[in-house]
């Protein structure tokens, strides 16, 4: 035992502990066990069991319909969950929906399944049953959904679950595909309508342009340009050239003889044709050149536009006119039809029919009038050109507009069809992605379902049972109980255990102790003999004392003497007396007791006196012996001529400290000190006092500090943990030394189970 022991550590739970909390509860612990059995046996005695049926559904995949609003031609995609989680979740929900429910209430009658629940007709509280009484269950990682239906009808529960699988496939259905044929059926007319509508406004636009497609007539336009364009420069160039060659020919002829020479030079040929005037071959040249001209551009015109177009009808009109005045020409001039054309130049001429120097010039000139035309013409064509490239570019946008509406048409439509024929496909398959694997089973009690809430009951209040009693002592009881807790929450020195006296209130008897008669009191004693002359038995006031040898605690009495006898010893503690107070921080621990049990066994010790003094309002249960009460004050027993019959035996004497005034509390502290010197030059080794419990206002911590030894007496299974740490803090700031007994306490673990000694 250190007399200066440090606090220890709040221990764990260990094997001590639970066979103490068990044992301690012991007897809640056989009631409750007793009373689950009882539960379990009268469950499954009396429990009814509905009847069952039981059905399986493979969920292979799930597809989600689109709104027809969707502009991706996808109509249905699988669900995005690869573990399939999502997919079961979602169809047990539709499973156990109210809505669901109702369906096939309806479809059964609230009537008939509420026959055997109570009757009525509602139909709310008849589908309340049916989603109550279904069971949907999947195993992990599993496909398939097991429905389990109960119901007290043997007749009703196949049907309705049968109903519920049916309702189910339909709700699935409408969830997960919902019909939009009518609706698809007329956006899809609406927009074959307006595919209609925007064609022929496309196509009317296109005639008033005159063109076949937009891009190539763009393109033909600008490469149209681009050619007149350039023909006029080159035409303008090679005219520049014939009207300057025309000059140097001019200069060059000899005027007189030019007559002669043109009739000297004629060619055969040429004499046998009617004349043709100078000015005429220019003209018919330059007709017949415009003509092969205007021919040419006719074909590339009708290589990009119709005859429809305004280019092509005003260009076929230039060729007939063109055509016309040469036929004319031919007919007034014959020898025009004689002249061949020649190429002169890289350039489509007429073969001269002389070589005269002036019919050479005239041919000149006619080129270069002939140029001039068509430059005339090449002009009036690039502002024809421009002008038709204005019409197009003015109505681009509205053509653009009508194409780019087409084209959304076009994917709308195709859109709508594509998603009515797979609504008309999904319609005739059906629901193939969910397929029954089980139908719902003949009704059936679940004995399983029954074994397992009786087993439920059971094991319940069992746990219950040995759940309550830690409960209890963990959490709820948080008093004091055995040694081990009082060390590890007082931090204290920790002198010795008392156990308890048995339930009837007497003392147990110690092994090999006989028993003997009661302590006489000594007011009572005769002269031994009775009136018959026979020895009578000594009188006794029907008290066993604390300091009696027959007594079962006085072992345990002896032992705290020794241990305090030590204690002394060991912090070199040797004057006398020696002052000892035994308190408590509640009343009824037992200080009365163990201070006359201490007294007691000091006394034994020696030829020492052992003084015993009562600082309690009240006579304790340890000085009954005495006449009922203590009439001996602290100052008499003191004095040795006035101790009398304070002397209850062989060294050992009782006193109280209580003035006649009862102002014990006000008075003591200033009493105390002045009897400590007296106390202190008395002849008495121990001096032991019975002192009230430790509390905010008692006398105890303010006379605690002339003690040497102060003892805490701890009531097990009642000092509440949180008052004796403050009773103990109290006592341990008047610097006195402070030591605890555990009194009354019990042992509810058999010997061989316990831990400690």
């Amino acid at each position: 035992m250190n007399p200066k022991q440090a606090p220890s550590p709040t221990p764990g739970m260990n094997l001590g502990d639970i066979y103490y909390i068990l044992f301690r509860h012991k007897w809640l612990i056989a009631i409750l066990s007793l009373v689950a059995m009882v539960a379990a046996i009268l469950v499954y005695l009396l429990l009814p069991m509905p009847y069952q049926s039981e059905a399986k559904l493979l969920i292979k995949y799930v597809k989600e319909s689109r709104p027809p609003e969707q502009t991706s031609p996808d109509s249905q995609v699988t669900s995005p969950d690869s573990r399939g989680a999502n997919i079961i979740n979602s169809e047990i929900e539709i499973l156990t929906s109210f809505d669901l429910a109702e369906q096939v209430a309806d479809a059964i009658g609230p009537a008939k399944i509420l026959a055997k629940a109570g009757g009525g007709t509602n139909r709310l509280q008849a589908a309340a049953l049916i989603k109550g009484s279904l069971v949907p269950e999947v195993a992990k990682q599993s496909d398939v959904i097991t429905l389990q239906f109960s119901n007290p009808d043997r007749d009703l529960v196949q049907p309705i679950l049968s109903q519920i699988i049916d309702a189910y496939l339909d709700k699935h259905k409408g969830v997960h595909a919902p019909e939009f044929n009518d609706f698809m059926t007329r956006q899809r007319e609406i927009i074959k309508g307006q595919q209609l509508e925007t064609e022929k406004q496309l196509h009317e636009l296109k005639d008033k342009v005159g063109i076949i497609s937009l891009e190539d007539s763009k393109k033909n336009y600008s490469e149209m340009l681009a050619k007149i364009q350039q023909a006029i420069y080159d035409a303008e160039a090679e005219r520049a050239g014939y009207q300057e060659t025309v000059k140097e020919m001019e200069k060059a002829l000899p005027k007189a003889t030019a007559t002669t020479s043109a009739s000297t030079n004629a060619s055969p040929a040429a004499d046998q044709l009617t004349p043709v005037p100078p000015d005429k071959v220019a003209d018919y040249q330059r007709t017949s050149q415009l003509l092969v001209a205007l021919q040419a551009k006719e074909q590339d015109l009708l290589a990009s536009f119709t005859t429809n177009n305004p280019l092509v009808q005003a260009k076929q009109a230039e060729v007939a006119h063109a055509d016309a005045l040469k036929k004319g020409m031919e007919k007034d001039y014959p020898g025009l039809t004689a002249m061949r054309p020649a190429a002169v130049g890289g350039n489509t001429t007429l073969a001269s029919p002389a070589l005269d120097p002036r019919l050479a010039l005239n041919e000149e000139i006619l080129k270069a009038d002939a140029l001039g035309a068509k430059i005339q013409v090449l002009t009036n064509q690039l502002a024809q050109v421009r002008t038709n490239g204005a019409l197009l570019t003015g109505n681009e946008s509205a053509i653009l507009q009508l194409q780019r509406e087409g084209e959304v048409e076009d994917t709308d439509y195709a859109f709508y069809s594509k998603r009515l024929e797979e609504a008309r496909a999904n319609e005739a398959v059906g629901n193939s992605n969910i397929s029954p694997i089980e139908a719902p089973t003949p009704p059936s009690r679940n004995l399983a379902k029954l074994y397992k809430i009786t087993a439920g009951v059971f094991f319940g209040i069992l746990a219950v049972a040995f759940g309550l009693p830690f409960l209890i002592e963990l959490a709820l009881d948080r008093s004091l109980k055995r040694p081990q807790e009082v060390q590890a929450k007082l931090g204290l020195p920790f002198f010795i255990s008392i156990p308890q006296l048995d339930r009837a209130g007497k003392a147990r008897r110690l092994k090999n102790k006989k028993e003997v008669a009661l302590l006489a009191d000594k007011s009572n004693a005769t002269n031994g003999a009775s009136e018959d002359g026979n020895a009578l038995a000594p009188q006794t006031n029907g008290t066993m004392t604390y300091w009696d040898e027959r007594h079962s605690l006085r072992p345990f009495y002896e032992t705290l003497r020794d241990r305090l006898m030590t204690y002394f010893e060991m912090i070199n503690l040797t004057h006398k007396p020696k002052l000892v107070g035994v308190t408590s921080c509640n009343a009824g621990a037992g200080v009365t007791s163990t201070a006359a049990g201490l007294a007691s066994a000091l006394s034994e010790t020696g030829d020492g006196n052992v003084l015993l003094v009562n600082m309690t309002d009240r006579d304790g249960e340890a000085h009954h012996f005495y006449k009922g009460k203590l009439t001996h004050d602290l100052d008499e027993v003191l004095e040795k001529s006035t101790r009398g019959d304070s002397m209850v035996q062989d060294n050992l004497y009782v006193a109280r400290e209580q003035p006649a005034d009862q102002k014990l509390p006000r008075i003591l502290p200033r009493r105390f000190s002045h009897l400590l010197p007296k106390m202190k030059a008395s002849d008495f080794d121990y001096i032991i006092f019975d002192m009230p419990p430790v509390s905010q206002i008692s006398i105890t911590p303010r006379v605690a500090r002339f003690m040497d030894m102060v003892l805490l007496v701890i009531e097990s299974e009642k000092t509440d943990g949180g008052a004796a740490r403050v009773a103990a803090n109290m006592l341990s700031e008047t610097k006195t030394n402070v030591g605890i007994v555990l009194n009354k306490s019990r042992s509810y673990v058999p010997r061989r189970l316990q831990h400690d000694l």
